[in-house]
């Protein structure tokens, strides 16, 4: 009875609070930060489909648990402006003072996560989120934020100096998901929707886009891995382009586990499309 006692208050002291990520490109950097004081958990999982997602009943019960509640701060969807409704815990926005991309009444780029640059910032607003609600593990979430920033640091000099070799300085993409690589890596983004994240089939809209493509001497176009899109199909089969797959979502594969592979892995595919010393 009282070996049960004493398990049952080391369980109660070595609990530890619950961190939500809202989605999971964000997720290895806040889970690096908040280690040794938090449990760091994702709320999307990573191959739901962000803008038209609804939350389950399992979703707000872990919302409301939360003691931090991280989120993008530029809404994915409905769901995630109803977060802060749902939770006692402290809601954090990870865009919070970084210049976004704006698109007039479709609203800004989501993307922040596609920048090595910008994460840097994401990390920083994590890392003040978690002294915020629990100022006594600052000099661990100092630590953390350390070694995280090493680690961006390092990423960033790698994207720097191999995309200021590359003969292509266009990103051409259906949908404008590389803008803030674009912007902090002095490359241009081009993009057929207009601005929107899933805009439709649009033929003439499509013509126009590859003649724009050949006028820069462009033969390929960057598509989302993991994401079929019409558009891509006819790029590829009616007009030739080669097709090149960024992994926008960070999606964890078995070669490319977390946020720093895989962005290792964008990167190689960046190197070879445009072709890169």
């Amino acid at each position: 009875m009282i070996l049960i006692l004493l398990l049952s208050i080391l369980s109660v002291s070595l609990a530890v609070d619950t961190a939500l990520v809202s989605v999971y490109p964000f997720y290895d950097l806040i889970k690096e930060i908040g280690k040794g004081r938090f449990k760091t958990e994702v709320l999307i999982p990573p191959r739901a489909d962000y803008h038209h997602y609804e939350l389950t009943p399992g979703d707000i019960l872990k919302v409301s648990k939360a003691k931090v509640v991280f989120v993008s701060g530029v809404p994915l969807g409905g769901w995630e402006r109803k977060l802060g409704s749902l939770t006692k815990g402290k809601v954090v926005k990870l865009s919070r003072n970084i210049e976004l991309i704006k698109f007039g009444r479709i609203g800004a780029d989501p993307h922040l996560w596609l920048s090595p640059k910008r994460m840097k910032l994401v990390a920083r607003n994590s890392y003040m989120g978690f002294v915020e609600v629990d100022p006594k593990g600052k000099r661990v979430f100092e630590d953390n934020l350390e070694r995280v920033l090493k680690k961006l640091d390092k990423l960033d000099r790698l994207y720097s100096e191999t995309l200021s070799k590359c003969r292509i300085r266009t990103l051409p993409v259906i949908h404008p998901s590389l803008g803030y690589l674009a912007r902090d890596y002095r490359l241009k983004q081009i993009y057929l929707s207009g601005g929107h994240v899933h805009g439709g089939l649009m033929p003439k809209g499509l013509l126009s886009f590859v003649k724009e493509l050949r006028s820069r001497g462009i033969d390929f176009i960057l598509t989302v891995k993991g994401s079929p899109s019409k558009e891509v199909e006819v790029l590829k089969n009616e007009y030739n382009l080669k097709v090149y797959e960024i992994n926008v979502k960070i999606l964890p594969t078995k070669d490319t586990p977390d946020y720093f592979s895989v962005m290792e892995f964008n990167l190689s595919v960046l190197r070879k499309a445009l072709r890169c010393m």
